[in-house]
């Protein structure tokens, strides 16, 4: 049985985007291992709460960056959380911070699930210019991906003995899962890609590539963001714009189950949530080699990888899965190692050593 008792979890907030929907999921995760659970934000939004169980507590700071790392101190003065985690780059510097003012000996940990290049904000690239500071001022680090615990290490002095890396807790068991080869054979040639509609993504190479496949193949682009208008015009530019959908932020559950191919185009993934998510539907993955999708699939054992900004090889490979998605058997067994339940006892296993340190 373990030994914690009580955790919080601090990210900005619950806004669309791979962290927070790991937050969220996290979150009601320990809750239900019988967890006390705080969760920690900013600002209330509503596109991950539904992730959030009833019976974790919510708290929200309601301030600017200082006001809410004062904040923040005030409550770890008071609480009597035996550790307190913070959700990406961002949020591991205003809890550092928050610790040191708040002369806390709870012990905290620090985490990194993007890559430096595609942070956003001062905060964030703060948190890497600041990495050999905040691994040392955490009770320990957790990156999503080797590679990422890897160059955290190399390129910006991180402490590599502080550092664990645990990927994301996926909540597999929403998937619409393909029953067969047969099943996904029988759907249409429809293409499905997920993520913020911005620049490392690649979607404008994903839709070059549409243009190299049979007129009947249709792409579907779950999310939104500031490259929408864009995109459009790439469509429209490229002859495609009939068969392409940028539908907005939506569940993206119903959309592996209606599809018979996922496509990843980015420049820089540090782990990549939705592969595991398009694994546990039994469909097959295309994804450009940028990081932690090769890790997912283990170097393509589980899928097909291609070089980054490759638009051919990307059409090539969308081709061949199309024409045979193959059975989903063994990527539905492969995205169960990233259950929720498994994950939590890996950050439950890191928080015990951690508390056992300070005992």
């Amino acid at each position: 049985m373990s030994r914690i008792r009580s955790v919080a979890i601090y990210v900005p907030c619950l806004q669309p985007g791979g962290a927070e929907r790991v937050a969220a999921v996290l979150a009601t995760g320990f809750h239900v291992a019988g967890i006390s659970t705080t969760l920690i934000v900013d600002a209330e939004r509503p596109e991950n709460r539904g992730f959030v169980a009833p019976g974790v507590s919510v708290v929200v700071l309601g301030g600017g960056h200082l006001g809410n790392t004062r904040r923040l101190a005030g409550w770890l003065r008071r609480s009597g959380a035996d550790v307190v985690m913070a959700i990406d780059a961002p949020a591991s510097v205003k809890l550092a911070a928050a610790k040191l003012l708040a002369r806390s000996r709870t012990p905290i940990v620090i985490s990194y699930h993007g890559h430096a290049e595609i942070v956003r904000g001062r905060l964030g690239g703060a948190a890497f210019r600041l990495a050999f500071l905040l691994t040392r001022l955490s009770d320990r680090t957790v990156c999503v991906s080797e590679g990422l615990a890897r160059r955290l290490v190399a390129e910006w002095r991180a402490e590599g003995a502080k550092i664990v890396s645990i990927p994301n807790p996926i909540p597999v068991e929403h998937a619409h899962r393909a029953a067969d080869a047969a099943d996904l054979a029988a759907r249409p040639p429809a293409i499905v890609a997920v993520g913020r509609l911005v620049a490392e993504k690649r979607y404008d190479s994903l839709i070059r590539a549409l243009t190299l496949l049979p007129a009947n193949v249709r792409l579907t682009i779950l999310g939104d963001g500031p490259e929408r208008a864009a995109l459009e015009r790439a469509a429209a530019e490229a002859g495609v714009a009939a068969r392409v959908s940028l539908p907005g932020f939506a569940e993206p559950w119903p959309a592996y189950g209606a599809a018979r191919v996922f496509a990843l185009s980015s420049v820089s993934e540090s782990f990549g949530n939705v592969v595991v998510e398009a694994l546990a539907s039994g469909l097959p993955v295309v994804a450009t080699d940028c990081g932690g999708p090769g890790e997912i699939l283990e170097g393509g054992r589980y899928g097909t990888l291609v070089p980054v900004g490759d638009t051919a090889a990307l059409a090539a490979g969308l081709g061949a899965a199309l024409a045979d998605p193959g059975d989903p058997a063994l990527r539905i067994a492969r995205a169960a190692a990233y259950a929720v339940p498994q994950i939590v006892e890996r950050y439950l296993a890191v928080f015990e050593s951690v508390v056992a340190g300070h005992a």
